[in-house]
């Protein structure tokens, strides 16, 4: 299970990065805690989900798509987000993509892993000015609530931190932090500039998903014919 460890992540070791974040799981993790359906949601209403990784990395690479890779590796390892089939996107800016860019803007509304309401939809990530989250970024793969700094390279409008400043886009050498557990702009960029070659979790989205339709019950039906089976069995004796 991966829990706790730091992953260091660059362009140059990108695939190295997912190979460690893959052999360090003994076993698919099962995350009995996280909610992967929001409870109201009506059968086939989009949604999405988003939370903090509990691995951290340092901020060195310039690359998007090596932060796209890290956040779906610890998506991965946890089997319940494993078998949603979405691809996972990094909330956060490189100098050339920005977050908003990075994630799109499919419906649906945002929910975090409590199953609780972050924001009516993608856009309303990115309007914290004004409006505040519902609820806070802070559960993370496995249940577990994280309130601290998150890398981000972000401004609270979506778009890249100012590069050469003193909390930059990701890949500066000083990056833009949000703090997970705010519900104002500062889950974005309240944590400041930090050093990009500490470690740090970061903020992991899914791609749209579709809230299921009830389904029949087939284990009645199997039921049924395994008694029937059995009957069958019982009159050739």
């Amino acid at each position: 299970m991966l829990s706790n460890k730091h992953i260091r992540l660059s362009s140059s070791s990108q695939h190295l990065c997912v190979l460690v974040l893959v052999v360090g799981i003994a076993s698919r993790a099962s995350a009995a805690n996280i909610v992967t359906v929001p409870p109201g949601l009506a059968p086939g209403a989009p949604y999405r989900l988003v939370f903090v990784t509990s691995i951290t990395t340092d901020a060195t690479s310039t690359d998007i798509g090596d932060y796209n890779n890290f956040v779906t590796s610890v998506a991965d390892s946890v089997s319940s987000l494993m078998a949603l089939n979405a691809t996972w996107t990094v909330l956060g800016s490189t100098e050339s993509i920005s977050a908003a860019t990075n994630i799109g803007n499919p419906p649906g509304m945002i929910y975090n892993l409590a199953g609780q309401e972050v924001a009516p939809s993608t856009a309303g990530l990115f309007n914290t000015w004004q409006i505040s989250l519902l609820n806070s970024i802070d559960i993370d793969q496995m249940g577990d609530t994280y309130i601290d700094a998150v890398w981000t390279g972000t401004w609270p409008d979506g778009s890249p931190a100012p590069i050469g400043t003193n909390a930059g886009p990701l890949g500066d050498s000083d990056v833009m932090t949000g703090i997970a557990g705010g519900s104002s702009w500062m889950y974005l960029g309240g944590g400041g500039g930090t050093t990009t070659g500490h470690s740090l979790p970061l903020y992991a989205i899914s791609s749209e998903l579709t809230a299921p339709f009830s389904s029949p019950e087939p284990t009645t039906i199997g039921r049924s014919e395994e008694h029937t089976s059995e009957l069958q069995s019982l009159r050739h004796l």
